[in-house]
């Protein structure tokens, strides 16, 4: 049955329709952004765990030179340890006619014949090689799509100087190589990096392995920690060239994805919270403040004998509707976010079921968060006015005192006219809901800013990284050490401007209880190719006596300038010296360990050698310097400054880029919300005195100008104030989603803040119209006798 009140609901909705939708979609922004981002991180966790628990993810990883595979009963020994496959891999070099670079790959050899696998492959098309077949592989899916690899194509691998031939029968995937990357570049090129899986013999007959492995993963029982497990095996396998287990956390793919995770963990808490923070205040204000100018009309139904209840409950009603219609059209724009999210992860982290999962709780919360701070809003509101007695609430509200403000003292009287003398005393003698008002639409601004400041941080990104510290544009590395002999025989090469050498060894850093295995770059001391930065990116040149970290790595082991860290190198003498944290560099991709090349040359003993060398090459002479590096034996790899830009900005960027322009659109949507709701309710609170005035002889233009002066007045506030708010936000979700991966620089452009500025401003300019045609359309007898 429909009752009185759920009349009046109704005609309200209706009269309200543009203030009821616009408030809706501020809850729909809020809604969206928080079940997309916990969804999307649920969808993508559980996708890693399914794959994971399937394929038999390992929790431990060691590489060394060689070891007899009977050591592998000594290593089954190891207390925790449940099963160890012994390994061969090996980076090698495929002969691929169509790429423009050296196509470097990992070889990594099946299960010996007899073994049970540890690590099962996710097959997509095809079969693995059967046991005993040394003519067959599987391969990646990410290189079989970039390079339209199919079954049955021939696979040419350059092994000991000469060329190989294998037959794809396999294309797959690995739980290993989730996120593939090429040793030392931190971002994947699926067009020059493959992966292959071959039998165990095909490998032994490849690299003279037979009986030994060079490779090997762990798995361990429940609840071992992996750290006591790793110390033992880096005392068994040391005689045998190992250059340190690592953890499942540092092993390079997963170790991205968790970054990735982390990262999604935290926009799923940060960015959420902004949205629905604000969107939450408005709700507070902006039905708080409807339900003021209902005032009258809640005194009448009191004094019709309604009694408080239900009229708590009619607005209650309202908000409902409100919210309802919000979360409704915020579920499906979450759908649709979360779906574009995930297809952005498509082509960067290959898992075999990554679809989007909406996690019911989040679509619960999000309403039930809504409702509640509409309710209190309402509530809070409804409060004033019932409490009063019916006589009491139906007059008007007692005029407040208008009185000389401050800021007309600031201003000539001369230069007021009366208008303006009513539009700043109007603005000052409300000064809580004046400041309301800005606070508002000053909250608007950050949120279009955090929407577009992603852009600001790419490029800064990309200019820190690929055009201060790195200043070459090609990158070759070596299979092995060579004499630096080498460097200037690479600088004679046609084009080759400068070359750079460097050495690049692995090494494991402590400092205290910490420990941390990785790679350190040993730079020239006046190095002009690769020159580390400060956080107020100023070049820093490696000193010969001691370490230069990056910011996260020495945050990861605790340490600061001047503190001393024991560095132990992982291959040749594998000597351990204390040195101590000469500087701390910011960089914005991966964590990077820094030392003068003839310090590390020392501290390894293998005289002065380099394994990798930065060039400058004429741009001309790029594309004939690619096929010549494709025919030198003494080349492992190249990365190229162009593609390994083209492919950050396909797959980095483009992931970031697509979160971004959908936050953007619904920062506008609130911004939208904010500014025509503080511009219809000013007016729906101020029809009584604007007819007053239209009645007194002042014109339509003359009682808009007094209206939107104050509109205007608050603008102006607001703006400078939200752009204050922006940085300091900017700054806190970029500190909150850096990971070690990938540094996010919290830079907003001043382009970013025109733009945001435009668009609060261009709302205004629109709310500014639509209500300007209700002042024209006042009904003065009308809006007059709601006061008698």
């Amino acid at each position: 049955m429909v009752t009185l009140l759920d009349r009046k609901l109704l005609r309200d909705i209706s009269a309200m329709r543009g203030q009821v939708t616009t408030i809706a979609l501020v809850v729909a922004a809020g809604m969206a952004v928080f079940v997309a981002s916990i969804s999307t991180y649920d969808s993508l966790r559980a996708g890693r765990d399914r794959f994971y628990a399937s394929a038999g993810f390992p929790q431990v990883f060691v590489t060394l030179k060689r070891a007899p595979l009977s050591v592998v009963a000594q290593l089954n020994e190891i207390p925790g340890v449940a099963a160890v496959e012994p390994r061969i891999v090996r980076d090698v070099i495929l002969d691929w006619p169509s790429a423009m670079l050296p196509v470097s790959a990992r070889m990594v050899s099946l299960a010996h014949a007899g073994d049970e696998p540890m690590v099962r492959l996710h097959v997509r098309r095809g079969t693995l090689p059967e046991r005993g077949d040394t003519q067959t592989v599987a391969i990646n899916e990410a290189f079989a799509e970039a390079n339209a690899v199919r079954l049955g194509s021939d696979v040419r691998v350059v092994l000991n100087g000469r060329i190989q031939r294998f037959r794809v029968v396999a294309v797959a995937l690995s739980p290993e190589y989730v996120y593939a990357v090429k040793p030392g570049i931190p971002i994947p090129d699926d067009r020059f990096y493959a992966v292959l899986w071959v039998d165990r013999r095909a490998a032994e007959a490849a690299f003279d392995m037979t009986g030994a492995f060079n490779d090997a993963i762990v798995s361990l029982t429940p609840g071992t920690d992996p750290k006591q497990v790793i110390d033992e095996l880096d005392r068994l396998l040391e005689p045998y060239g190992s250059v340190g287990a690592i953890a499942r956390r540092d092993q390079p793919s997963n170790r991205f994805l968790e970054d990735e995770l982390n990262q999604q963990k935290v926009m799923s808490i940060t960015i959420p919270i902004i949205f629905f923070g604000v969107a939450a205040f408005l709700l507070n204000v902006v039905l708080g403040r409807l339900v003021t100018a209902q005032r009258e009309q809640i005194a009448a139904l009191k004094a019709l004998g309604f009694p408080t209840t239900p009229l708590v409950f009619h607005y209650l009603k309202l908000v409902a509707v409100v919210v309802l219609f919000g979360s409704a059209l915020g579920l499906a724009g979450g759908f649709v976010f979360g779906e574009a999210m995930i297809a952005s992860y498509h082509g960067f982290f290959r898992l075999p079921a990554l679809v989007f999962e909406l996690t019911p709780w989040s679509a619960l919360a999000g309403f039930l968060i809504s409702f509640a701070a509409a309710s209190l809003g309402v509530v809070t509101a409804l409060q004033s006015v019932v409490t009063l007695a019916p006589a009491v609430a139906m007059r008007p509200a007692a005029p407040r005192r208008f009185r000389r403000s401050w800021i007309e003292a600031l201003l000539s009287t001369r230069k007021l006219t009366p208008r303006h003398v009513m539009t700043i005393r109007n603005f000052t003698g409300r000064p809580l809901r004046s400041a309301f008002t800005i606070a508002g639409i000053a909250l608007a601004v950050p949120m279009v800013v955090l929407g577009l400041f992603w852009r600001d941080a790419i490029d800064q990104m990309i200019e820190v990284q690929f055009n201060l510290v790195e200043r070459g544009n090609a990158m070759v590395t070596f299979p092995h050490p060579l004499d630096r002999t080498v460097v200037g025989d690479l600088a004679r090469e046609p084009g080759v401007l400068v070359a750079e050498g460097y050495r690049i060894a692995p090494v494991r850093l402590r400092a205290g209880h910490r420990s941390y295995l990785t790679s350190v770059i040993g730079l020239p001391f006046d190095s002009g190719l690769r020159r580390p930065h400060d956080a107020a990116l100023r070049p820093i040149d490696v000193p010969p006596g001691g370490l230069t970290l990056s910011r996260r790595l020495a945050e990861r082991i605790q340490v600061v300038p001047g503190d001393t860290v024991t560095i132990e190198v992982m291959e040749g003498k594998r000597r351990k010296v204390d040195l101590p944290v000469s500087a701390i560099v910011d960089e914005v991709i991966g964590m990077s360990c820094y030392m003068e090349i003839d310090t590390l040359n020392r501290l390894t003993g293998e005289g002065a050698v380099v394994s990798a060398a930065a060039l400058l090459v004429e741009p001309s002479a790029l594309p004939a310097l690619s096929r010549r590096f494709k025919e030198l034996p003494v080349i492992e790899s190249v990365s190229m400054k162009a593609y390994t830009l083209s492919s950050f900005l396909d797959k980095i960027a483009g992931l970031v880029l697509v979160s971004a322009g959908v936050l953007t659109v619904f920062a506008v949507i609130v911004a939208v919300g904010v500014v025509y709701n503080s511009a219809r309710i000013a007016l729906q609170e101020r029809a009584w005195e604007l007819a007053s005035l239209r009645v007194l002889g002042f014109t339509r233009a003359e009682v808009a100008q007094i209206l939107f002066g104050q509109f205007a007045i608050e603008i102006a506030l607001a703006i400078p104030l939200g752009l204050v708010l922006s940085r300091g936000i900017v700054t806190l979700i970029a500190r909150f989603h850096s990971n070690e991966s990938f540094q996010i620089p919290g830079v907003v452009g001043a382009r970013t803040y025109a733009v945001a500025t435009a668009i609060v401003v261009a709302t205004a300019l629109a709310s500014a119209y639509i209500v300007r045609r209700r002042v024209d359309r006042l009904d003065l007898v009308a809006v007059l006798k709601t006061r008698d």
